[in-house]
C-alpha cells in the first residue's frame, strides 16, 4: 500500500466525505474511489459500510477500518516525522559532528569549536582524541567526519590545509644549542630524544628521517602531551623536536629553539574527510567556518 492511498483514506473520514477530499486533494472524485477500490483489494477486507445501491457515499468505517484507521494515523505521522528530521537535520536544527583531534588540536581549534558550536547549538559535537595515525583509521574506517592529519593524505582523503610549520629543536637554554639558528639533524645523533606516543604520526617521521641521516634515536621518554615534554627538556631530561608555532608560544628565557634542518621536516596539518562518504550538512558547516577563518587557527 501506498502513502498517498492511506493519505486519502484519513482524510475520508476526518472530513466525512468522498466529495470534499477530492477538492481538497485536488483531484477527481472517481480518482478517490479508485484508489480506497485499491487499498481494499491490496487488504482484503471493506473498509466503509455500503451505500445505497452499494455505492460508497455514507463515510462509516467497517469494524476492520476502524483498526485500519488507527495504523493509518501512525504511520502518517511517522511519515511526518521523517520529513521533520530531514529539514530539522537539512537546517542545522538537529545532528552531531565527530571530529578526530590529536592532544594538540583542542588548543589550536578552541575558538573555532565555540564559533561552530554559537552557530549551531542543536549540533552534537563529539571528539576523538587520539594520535594522527589513530585519527586517520578511524577517518577511513567512517568513525569519525572529520579530524587532523599529518602530512601527506591518501587518495581517498580530501583535507583543508590548516597549519605549515617547520620543526624546531627545543633546548635548554644553556645547552650547545644556545643562539644556534639551525642544527642538522645528523648532529644530534648522541643526544637523548624526547618522543611521542606511537600513535603519533611525527613520532614515526622523526625516526625515519634519523634513519634516513644514519643513526637510531636514543629516546629516553615518550609522552602525548607536548607540555610535559617541554617541561622533562627544561628540566634537562633531552631534547625534542617540536613545531615552531608551537616553540613560540614558550618562555624564550628557558628555552632555545633550533629550525631543523637536513632534512627539513613540517609539521603539515590538514582537516581531513573520507572522500567516500557522503557529507552530512554538519560536516559542512564546520569546513565552512574552518576555510573562513583561518587565521584564528593557532596556539
Amino acid at each position: 500500500m501506498d502513502i498517498k492511498s492511506l493519505t486519502m483514506f484519513v482524510k475520508i473520514v476526518q472530513l466525512q466525505s468522498f466529495t470534499r477530499t477530492a477538492e481538497e486533494m485536488c483531484v477527481t472524485q472517481p480518482t478517490i474511489s479508485k484508489a480506497i477500490h485499491a487499498l481494499e483489494q491490496e487488504i482484503g477486507v471493506p473498509l466503509f459500510h455500503k451505500g445505497e445501491a452499494g455505492r460508497k457515499r455514507d463515510v462509516v468505517l467497517t469494524y476492520m477500518g476502524e483498526q485500519i484507521y488507527q495504523h493509518a494515523l501512525v504511520i502518517l505521522e511517522e511519515q511526518q516525522r521523517i520529513f521533520e528530521t530531514v529539514a530539522k537535520v537539512r537546517h542545522l536544527k538537529q545532528g552531531k559532528l565527530t571530529i578526530g583531534l590529536p592532544p594538540v588540536g583542542s588548543a589550536l581549534l578552541s575558538s573555532l569549536i565555540a564559533k561552530f558550536h554559537k552557530q549551531y547549538p542543536h549540533i552534537e559535537l563529539g571528539f576523538l582524541e587520539v594520535g594522527a595515525t589513530g585519527i586517520e583509521d578511524a577517518i577511513l574506517a567512517k568513525k569519525v567526519d572529520v579530524g587532523i592529519l599529518l602530512g601527506h593524505l591518501k587518495p581517498i582523503l580530501s583535507g583543508i590545509p590548516i597549519i605549515d610549520s617547520p620543526l624546531c629543536l627545543l633546548s635548554r637554554k644553556d645547552t650547545q644549542w644556545k643562539n644556534r639558528e639551525k642544527v642538522s639533524l645528523i648532529e644530534l645523533k648522541e643526544e637523548s630524544f624526547l618522543l611521542y606516543a606511537d600513535t603519533f604520526s611525527l613520532n614515526n617521521m622523526i625516526i625515519q628521517a634519523a634513519h634516513y641521516v644514519g643513526f637510531e634515536p636514543n629516546v629516553v621518554c615518550k609522552s602525548s602531551q607536548w607540555d610535559f615534554i617541554a617541561k622533562m627538556v627544561e628540566s634537562d631530561v633531552g631534547i625534542a623536536l617540536l613545531p615552531k608555532i608551537y616553540c613560540e608560544q614558550l618562555d624564550q628565557e628557558k628555552y632555545n629553539v633550533s629550525i631543523l634542518e637536513n632534512p627539513n621536516i613540517n609539521w603539515t596539518l590538514s582537516m581531513a574527510w573520507n572522500n567516500t562518504v557522503a557529507m552530512n550538512p554538519a560536516t559542512r558547516a564546520w569546513l565552512k567556518i574552518i576555510e573562513e577563518n583561518q587565521d584564528e587557527i593557532h596556539f
